[in-house]
């Protein structure tokens, strides 16, 4: 029974290890996106969308060397565009 308790609080430690990580991880794409993606004066608009093409066909190709299924492959190309648009909104808030 020991073992079953310690086994379920591993579990659920590890999965609050995984939650932290994404957390960190989203965090981190989507301020690097935002900086190569920026399209102010500076920016470049060209470089931009060649970052988010790049991205998403990328997320496409991976998706299918793992063999995921296209349910999978389709929320995984989702999430994609929510970093990218969730990126782009902290660059334009305002949706300038």
């Amino acid at each position: 029974m020991k073992q079953t308790a310690r086994n379920v609080r591993s579990a659920e430690q590890a999965a609050f290890d995984l939650e932290a990580r994404m957390v960190v991880l989203e965090i981190v794409s989507m301020t690097s996106l935002a900086l190569a993606l920026d399209t102010s004066e500076n920016g470049n608009a060209e470089q931009a969308r060649g970052i988010m093409g790049l991205i998403v066909e990328t997320v496409q190709q991976r998706c299918s060397e793992m063999g995921m299924s296209p349910e999978a492959s389709h929320s995984a190309e989702r999430y994609a565009q929510q970093l990218l648009s969730t990126a782009l909104l902290s660059l334009f808030p305002d949706g300038h």
